[in-house]
């Protein structure tokens, strides 16, 4: 007896028979990326260029103003300089990740698994190294700042009317939401389980949507869109909604990717329970979350 060929892979898991057993993910359309939605179509790149100019620009004067004042006679004058060079260049590789977000981005690149029966999608690593150093850059220039004027072992050149104690406090709480941003990974990260989403925040509070709850799931639309998905539900009042927000561009899988997903889940209710498993890694990673026809 022979048996008919498989097309799909061995590390694919087996149908198991049963009333509660879900259909495999579909084969692979033939794609090699997540289209964007129309709503990002002509909006993706337009404030990119004319921003990474002035950031490359602004980096650049810093690192010459910190070569011009190493004979000053001030260590804490070019180190100044270097810190806040370092800041705003960090903002150079979180455009670029963010650029990328929006665009037509492969799934090779993209960073998520099935973790605790939960689909974990990730930023963008290049994201978040930049932004860890934009944190660390921004508090070494408050911290800097704040002890140079305190001692008066640093004179700038026009010299901010900032007291010392404002800038040291600064320099303190970045530091304080760097450590809360290490220790929290809800911050950065969107997860999606069989009953809800939990929403990536800019604090440790859980931002929890139920699938059943949602309205309505769409892109925002207006020039220079970011590929910020919104998701809408019904607010305690009659009649008011509840907007909820994913700036999806910084995820690893990007705004489309993000938005096809969400929607697919939302539409297919009775194939949410692979959420829990590896079948929901593998439906995104052969882009089987777009609908045949888009």
């Amino acid at each position: 007896m022979t048996s008919q060929p498989h097309t799909v892979s061995p590390e694919q898991p087996k149908a198991v028979a049963g009333p509660d057993a879900v259909a495999d993910p579909r084969p692979a359309p033939d794609r090699d990326f997540f289209p964007p939605p129309r709503e990002l179509w002509g909006n993706l790149n337009g404030w990119t260029y004319p921003a990474v100019f002035l950031v490359a620009v602004l980096a650049t004067f810093l690192l010459a103003q910190a070569a011009l004042a190493l004979d000053a006679g001030q260590p804490l004058q070019p180190a100044i300089h270097i810190a806040a060079a370092a800041w705003v260049a960090s903002y150079l590789p979180m455009l670029s990740a963010t650029s990328r977000g929006r665009s037509r981005i492969r799934i090779e690149r993209a960073r998520f698994a099935n973790e605790q029966d939960t689909l974990v999608i990730r930023r963008s690593l290049g994201y978040e190294v930049a932004l860890v150093i934009c944190f660390l850059g921004l508090a070494t220039v408050c911290a800097i700042f704040g002890i140079g004027t305190w001692t008066g072992t640093l004179t700038l050149n026009p010299h901010p009317p900032i007291p010392p104690w404002v800038a040291l406090t600064a320099a303190g709480l970045v530091l304080l939401y760097l450590c809360v941003y290490a220790r929290r990974p809800e911050i950065r990260r969107l997860v999606l389980t069989p009953m809800h989403i939990v929403l990536p925040t800019k604090t440790s509070v859980a931002n929890m949507v139920s699938w059943t709850s949602i309205e309505q799931i769409e892109v925002v639309s207006r020039n220079n869109s970011k590929g910020t998905i919104r998701i809408s539900r019904p607010g305690r009042k009659p009649g008011r909604r509840v907007t909820k927000r994913i700036h999806a561009e910084k995820l690893s899988i990007g705004s489309a990717a993000t938005y096809w997903l969400i929607r697919f889940y939302h539409e297919n209710p009775d194939l949410r329970v692979e959420l829990a498993d590896e079948r929901a890694a593998e439906r995104l990673r052969t882009y089987a979350v777009v609908p045949e026809a888009g």
